[in-house]
């Protein structure tokens, strides 16, 4: 049995998924020039890979703790928001020059993102905004957010 190698990177499948979804929302665009509104609902359809983000989501007993890797971002380009009990929201806005050359020479490869990226996180249990916090270090987010605790009743004494 022979290992068969391949001329490509799986690395370099994200990149060519991008390439592939923005030629798509071109077609799209150009097809739908004539209508605002088609232009709006084919950029909604067409799946955005660019600009996301990696998230881990612990749970403790007494909260919860979401890092966000977001390398090359900058502190002030970074929103989060308690959307309700059980949704967060992060958004991030990277405005890094994505054309294929620059005063240095001509790019052959391109794999770091570029762009905004946004994750809607659904959280397990219901939390409250009252006590969270957000700190953000070496391109290295970590947002706590204390759980809701539910009261458990009054016990009625049974005469």
């Amino acid at each position: 049995m022979s290992i068969r190698s391949y001329p490509f990177s799986f690395g370099t499948i994200g990149s060519e998924l991008d390439t592939f979804f923005s030629e798509m929302e071109e077609r799209a665009e150009s097809f739908a020039s004539h209508s605002d509104s088609i232009k709006t609902m084919a950029k909604n359809a067409i799946p955005r890979i660019t600009g996301d983000f990696y998230v881990d989501l612990c749970e403790t007993p007494s909260e919860i703790i979401i890092t966000c890797d977001l390398p090359g971002i900058e502190k002030e380009d970074v929103s989060v928001k308690l959307l309700n009990e059980t949704t967060l929201q992060i958004k991030t806005k990277y405005d890094r020059d994505v054309s294929n050359t620059d005063a240095s020479g001509i790019y052959h490869l391109r794999e770091r993102r570029s762009g905004a990226g946004e994750r809607i996180i659904r959280l397990p249990v219901e939390v409250i905004a009252e006590g969270a916090k957000a700190s953000f270090k070496n391109g290295i987010m970590e947002i706590t957010l204390p759980k809701s605790v539910k009261d458990p009743g009054v016990p009625i004494e049974i005469e």
